[in-house]
Order: C-alpha cells, then structure tokens, then sequence
C-alpha cells in the first residue's frame, strides 16, 4: 500500500487543505478512485488501512485498481461550515470538489481510464458527498454513505435531478434520530432523513443497498461496517 501526503489550495475556498492519496498498485490502467471525505478520521477512528487491505486479500486481482483519496476538510468547525447545507462555505466546498479538486486529482493519476468512481462519506461527510455527486451525477457510478446528516433541503434537491443508474450503499442506525449536532444544538433527525432519502433514490430507480442497524451514531459502528462498503464499490457493478 503507497500512501502520499500533500495538501491543496483552493481559490474558492481561499485555504489549503490536507489530503493523501493511496494506492494498492504502482501499475495502474483502470482506476477505481473513492473519494473520503473526513479522510483523517477514516484512517484514525474508521479502520480504513485495514478494510483496503481486507478487499485486496479477498480480491487481489483488484489491487491493480484501486486509488483511495482521502481529503479533510480542518477542524470540526470548518468542517460543519463545509459540510453542512447551513454552512458558509457549503457551496464554494462543492465548487471547489467539482471544478478544482476532482480534475486535478485525475489529471495527475496518469491512468488510461477511470471505470467507477465514488464518493464515501459518514455523517456530515455523507451529507457533503451527496451533494457532490448532485453536482456532476453523471460521472459518478457509486455512493457511500454511512449515516448521512442529511436534510430536507438535500432530499429536495436530489429529487429535482434526473439521475443515472447509480449504485447507493446507504446505512443507517434506528437510534439516530436522537443525534444532537455539537456545533448547531439541533436534533438533525438522521434516521428520519435517512428513510425519506431511500424512498427518493428509489423513486430515481437507483440500485441503493439500504440497512438499517440497533445502532447511535458512532465511528465503531462505521468502522464496523466499512468492509462491507468497500466490498459494495468494488464489486457492485
């Protein structure tokens, strides 16, 4: 496993951001890119050094294919202020992901093509995924999101779009409802969410894979679950 730290200046944000990306292979073709947003927290608190290495042992022919970009957004406050649609920064991060970030990040891969592509988020991060993806629907192929602090707002927007035969892994703990966001002091009602967003993808005849859990909102729990994220983005076609 090769793994790169660099960092990123972005004009519509105006800061520089941390990033890494890692890779399974030094001789890559066809590339399946993952975006993790809260990068940080996924290499610290959600085991996701392990889970790659678990996919490449279960499917070693895929280690030739696999890029992992993992991009935080700074502290908790920047990352709500990014992250969240009442944040200040919310629309210049999606820019930034889609106009700045993802094209350059791709320009420099030096791979001959990119078959999937897909974005995994927790929380807010899941939320902030989404709405990357409603950015440009059409380049990504799959979605993950591991309790998406999503809104109505969020729901709106994605039931306004046409979307493509994405491929939506979608987990979600019934005891979320009573999360309370430490930055806004409201209840984001996730689990609620979480059902009306499943309903909406299917209405979009997504091809989502939706589970509900007895589970809070906690990264042992996405931790828990993120083998069986990563097998759903390299394996669900």
């Amino acid at each position: 496993m090769n793994k790169c730290n660099r960092t990123f200046y972005s004009a519509y944000l105006k800061k520089t951001l941390d990033y890494m990306v890692v890779t399974t292979s030094e001789n890559m073709e066809d590339a399946y890119v993952l975006y993790v947003q809260d990068g940080k927290d996924y290499l610290e608190l959600g085991g996701l050094e392990k889970a790659i290495q678990d996919v490449v042992h279960l499917y070693p022919e895929l280690a030739n294919h696999l890029v992992f970009v993992l991009i935080h957004p700074g502290d908790s406050m920047e990352r709500w202020e990014s992250f969240s649609r009442k944040g200040a920064s919310f629309h210049d991060y999606l820019r930034f992901m889609s106009d700045e970030f993802i094209p350059e990040i791709e320009r420099n891969l030096g791979v001959a093509k990119i078959s999937k592509r897909g974005l995994l988020g927790d929380s807010l991060a899941g939320n902030i995924s989404l709405n990357i993806a409603l950015e440009k629907p059409e380049i990504w192929t799959h979605i993950l999101l591991q309790s998406p602090a999503i809104s109505d707002g969020d729901i709106k927007r994605l039931e306004a779009l046409d979307l493509p035969t994405w491929n939506v892994y979608q987990t979600v703990g019934i005891y979320e409802d009573e999360f309370v966001s430490a930055i806004s002091k409201e209840k984001l009602y996730i689990l609620t969410r979480n059902r009306q967003l499943y309903k909406s993808f299917l209405s979009k005849n997504v091809n989502v894979h939706y589970v509900e859990s007895e589970d809070d909102h906690l990264w042992k729990v996405w931790e828990r679950d993120l083998p069986a994220a990563l097998h759903f983005f390299v394996k669900e076609v």
